[in-house]
């Protein structure tokens, strides 16, 4: 007897040609044509029969109950369920072993992520309940110009949800019990996902379906699976998605937001209920909810909701078609009514969702457009690696290294960068059960959606060009497609795209097992209760995805912080510790030691509670990273942590300024804790230890030691006189601290020059007292008409009118404006303004070239204008500006490629007469460059010559006229310019000095 599987509450039935079409709420199964309709145990009920009974045909029909069982055995449902729970948990302790053991001392990780991402926890709480502050914004790292941490994977809502286990048992057991939840959680929401999709067919086959058929008819389905096959495979299916290797890979890598995928499910579960039943907003409600709490969880996750809600819409639209097409054939004004009832909830539901997913996101992108706006799009640099974090399509059948007896198999192959989580190892468990359902049940419209998303998926995790072994085959992947659209290019790891291919193929081998145990049980089984035989059958199944997943012990960091960090602790002053090793990380790059010690000098914030310099967060304006590099005394000591040595003189120089340096940052104290690396210096292999900045902080700083220890030392900044605040301070391109003081929204600083202003609101960073002070600037207007105001702590000053000549504008801040210490003061101008209105008109244009090696920044650009047109590769890149002509630019990589030279020695011989000539030396430029290059760039003026010089920055430029500008540094960044030193393509005025001034009473 045919069997008929329909979604949505039973409400009324409409009979067409002798075969119902219902609208319904929950899943039945109607066991005769338009007679009985059985529905599967769910929610409180075991079973209910109805009678269906036509009054005529094409008419409505009603319902009488048949058969009601007695009392609902809930406590039946909530022991399975809560049996379940407590398996997933067991199972998440035992997969990650051994961090249960050690829940408040140590963190599974290898010490790159975990210390940052276990530092959130502390950070939410201190922000919240000790600051009362947005906890988006922060100066405790990053000090003093602070980070905006929306761009940051903050996991704003794990550290949330787990404020009262940080409150009572501390970071480390708050992190560890939050992560053994995601397990649990994700792998209930794939079960209940599961467990919906197997027992309701929803729009994607009930509209439609009929396609083959006379009239429309709904061609039959298999019955709804026995409950117990039905709990089983579901169960299993959150098991596969909550403890695949690829998410305990994350685990090993302490990178516990992506591994917080326990959300995904969820909001997919209800995304699913919307559609199915539209009559139900409370659907939509809880689909915006859960994918809100993803995003407040992990954001790139966000952008993966979308997508699979994209292919969802997509798939289900060609029914959707079908069914306008359908029934504007029938012309039944009852199926036309019906349909529009359908549409008018369909997108109330739509609407809903959206709305409540824009409210959601509305806080964090309050946070992160104001950034964008102001510093351009830096979600992504260049193609973000992205072809080096994407999975190998041969490592889908080769397991993961952390495999305690198969982990090896991994490096006998051509596979790169398989210890960094891009190695995607779904295992043959899986892949088995997607062949068995793919080959059983392909025609079935539900099973083949979550087939093609699995496709789509797997090849997302490949990355822009398919790999196979190592083997680049030139294929291109759906990833390149994402590269180019905004937000979605924001994430640059291909890999991650694994958590939605593990859930895709969880719920295929939901619908497998089924038919494996549906199969199983008629084959096999020979007691009165044919369910018997699943569970031995399902427990092999499971034990052997386990087995291959197997990812034990997991690495462990400890997390146990040194007993000295408690004398900074406590001291209840407001100041900065200098925790060496220090540096500063985004996901592009790492200015500072290439060492995991530097995170755990993040974590051990947790105890002393200090501002750090230090920072590590996922994107950031270039900037956040290049006033560390330029500081005075920070920088010499960035270059004695990575390994170079210090010229002597610098050591004199910055012996006459430490004590200023100390105080603008408040340092008191100062760390140094063992570490030690390998690197390359362009010669040979050396060992970079802590063992070269002790001598410096000895002898040139301020500072008396007060801890020694082999496993970490601390020194005490000594006051002195040059370190308090002074009465009258003067600031100009020559003060020796001058690059302090400015912050965003200015040009390149050239000593002896005036300093643009190049945005509507520019920051300034100026010690202060809290008396009244007087603070006086000379400036001129660029664009006219102009005026000025002045900002800070709230308080903001009249605006005063601006001339294009020099002229001196005087604020004074009344007592108590100005904290004292170091304050944020915004300069306010009416506007700025391009300095030329076209690109091509007027000649000369204004050039400004700044070139980094890869440790101090990693850059070459070449600003016309204001507009950057260098390529910004690797090696020297090169633009050739021509009067009246277009601009010529190319990159030649004097690094790797022997060829890079001769073809830049042979573009600058070639160059016009007449054309303005720039060069930025970026990341490295200097092992191939030969003697040919350096004969070209001498003719053109240039006196300086990388060789030799690893990793150092060089810019250059000839003028028309041939005028020259250079400037090259083997250890900081270099900047040049023709005139105002602009990197925006607007000006609002220029700034000779600033003079802050006590006010006389």
């Amino acid at each position: 007897m045919p069997a008929y599987r329909f979604s949505d509450r039973l409400l009324m039935g409409v009979w067409r040609g002798g075969q119902p079409a219902l609208s319904l709420e929950f899943d039945y199964t109607i066991q005769a044509p338009g007679l009985i309709i059985a529905v599967p145990p769910r929610k409180w009920y075991n079973r209910l029969e109805f009678r269906f009974r036509p009054e005529t045909s094409g008419g409505l029909g009603f319902l009488t109950i048949n058969n009601l069982p007695g009392k609902p055995k809930f406590n039946s449902w909530l022991r399975y369920h809560l049996l379940l729970l407590l398996a997933y948990f067991l199972l998440a302790a035992i997969l990650t072993w051994p961090t249960l053991p050690h829940l408040t001392t140590h963190l599974p990780g290898d010490g790159g992520d975990d210390p940052a991402i276990a530092w959130n926890f502390w950070w939410l709480k201190y922000a919240l309940l000790n600051l009362r502050q947005n906890p988006f914004q922060s100066d405790f790292l990053f000090y003093p110009i602070g980070i905006n941490l929306a761009f940051y994977t903050l996991t704003v809502l794990n550290a949330v949800t787990a404020l009262p286990l940080t409150l009572n048992f501390g970071v480390v057991a708050a992190s560890n019990l939050h992560l053994l939840f995601t397990f649990v959680s994700g792998g209930y929401g794939a079960f209940l996902l599961a467990r919906h999709v197997l027992t309701t067919v929803g729009p994607l086959k009930s509209r439609g379906a009929g396609e083959r058929g006379s009239g429309g008819d709904i061609s039959p389905l298999p019955p709804c699976p026995p409950a117990p096959l039905l709990f089983f495979s579901a169960a299993l299916a959150g098991g596969f998605y909550a403890f695949a290797s690829s998410k305990l890979f994350y685990v090993a890598l302490g990178q516990f937001n992506i591994a917080s995928s326990h959300w995904l499910p969820w909001a997919i579960l209800y995304l699913l209920r919307m559609r199915h039943n539209p009559h139900r907003l409370k659907n939509a409600v809880m689909a915006g909810l859960f994918f809100t709490l993803q995003a407040w969880t992990e954001l790139t996750y966000a952008s993966f909701l979308a997508i699979f809600i994209a292919l969802y819409w997509i798939y289900d639209l060609r029914f959707t078609i079908y069914d306008l097409r359908f029934k504007a054939i029938t012309k039944n004004k009852s199926s036309n009514k019906s349909n529009l009832t359908a549409i008018y909830y369909q997108l109330s539901s739509i609407l809903i969702l959206l709305l409540i997913i824009i409210l959601g996101l509305s806080p964090i992108l309050a946070q992160m457009l104001p950034d964008m706006q102001a510093e351009g799009d830096f979600l992504v640099e260049g193609s973000g690696f992205a072809q080096d974090f994407s999975a190998d399509m041969l490592g889908f059948v080769i397991p993961t290294l952390h495999h305690p007896l198969f982990g090896n198999l991994i490096g006998q192959t051509n596979i790169q960068d398989f210890t960094l989580g891009q190695h995607i190892y779904p295992g043959f468990v899986l892949l088995g059960l997607f062949l068995l359902a793919l080959l059983t049940g392909y025609r079935r419209p539900e099973l083949r959606f979550w087939l093609m998303a699995a496709v789509v998926f797997g090849l997302l995790c490949l990355g822009p060009v398919i790999t196979v072994d190592g083997y680049v085959t030139g294929l291109p992947g759906p990833f390149s497609l994402l590269q180019q659209l905004p937000f979605f290019k924001g994430n640059r790891y291909p890999s991650r795209y694994s958590v939605m291919l593990l859930l895709s193929l969880s719920i295929i081998a939901a619908f497998a097992l089924t038919q494996i145990g549906q199969w199983a049980s008629r084959r096999w089984s020979t007691t009165k209760n044919p369910s018997s035989i699943y569970y031995p059958l399902f427990t092999l199944i499971f034990s052997l995805f386990l087995f291959e997943h197997l990812s034990i012990p997991l690495p462990q960091s400890d997390m146990r912080i040194p007993a000295a960090y408690q004398t900074i602790a406590a001291e209840p002053d407001d100041f900065t510790v200098l925790d060496i090793p220090f540096a500063w990380r985004n996901g592009f790059r790492i200015t500072g030691a290439l060492t995991t010690q530097f995170m755990f000098g993040q974590f051990y914030q947790t105890t002393h509670q200090k501002r750090l310099l230090q920072g590590n967060t996922s994107r950031n304006p270039a900037f956040k990273f290049q006033y560390f590099a330029t500081a005075p005394v920070i920088n010499s000591l960035l270059a004695l942590e990575t390994g170079h040595p210090l010229p002597p003189e610098r050591w004199e120089v910055d012996r006459a300024i430490t004590a200023e340096v100390l105080a603008f940052f408040n340092i008191n104290y100062i760390v140094v804790r063992p570490y030690r690396y390998d690197k390359f210096d362009g010669q040979q292999n050396i060992t970079v230890t802590e063992q070269a900045v002790i001598p410096y902080i000895e002898t040139v700083l301020p500072v008396e030691k007060i801890h020694d220890e082999t496993a970490i030392k601390i020194y005490r900044v000594i006051p002195t006189e040059e370190s308090r605040l002074k009465s009258r301070l003067q600031i100009d391109s020559n003060s020796p601290l001058a690059s302090l003081y400015f912050g965003e929204g200015w040009g390149l600083l050239i000593p002896g020059q005036p300093i643009a202003a190049q945005r509507q609101a520019v920051r300034l960073l100026l010690p202060l007292t809290s008396d009244a002070q007087r603070v006086t600037l000379r400036l001129r207007a660029v664009n006219l008409p102009q005026s000025l105001s002045l900002e800070l702590n709230g308080w903001q000053s009249p605006s005063q009118v601006m001339s294009a000549d020099w002229q001196d504008l005087t604020f004074d801040l009344p007592a108590g404006v100005a904290q004292p210490g170091l304050n944020d003061v915004w300069l306010r101008f009416a506007g700025a303004m391009p300095l030329l209105g076209d690109k091509n008109e007027g000649w000369p244009p204004e050039i400004t070239v700044l070139s980094a090696g890869e440790e101090v920044g990693d850059f070459g650009h070449i600003f016309v204008n204001g507009r950057d047109v260098s390529p910004n590769q690797r090696g020297y890149n090169v633009a050739i500006i021509p009067p009246n002509a277009p601009v010529q630019t190319a990159n030649f990589d004097t690094h790797l490629d022997p060829a890079a030279s001769a073809a830049l020695a042979r573009l600058l011989a070639s160059s016009p007469p007449a054309s303005l000539i720039a060069l930025a030396a970026a990341d490295e430029a200097s092992a191939n460059l030969s003697e040919e290059a350096v004969r070209a760039l001498q003719a053109l003026g240039a006196a300086g010559d990388l060789r030799g010089c690893f990793r150092c920055s060089h810019a250059f430029i000839r003028t028309s006229s041939g005028q020259t500008f250079e400037a090259l540094d083997a250890l900081r960044p270099v900047g040049v310019t023709t005139g105002l030193g602009l990197t925006e393509p607007q000006v609002a005025a220029e700034v000779e000095w600033i003079r802050i001034e006590a006010v006389e009473r």
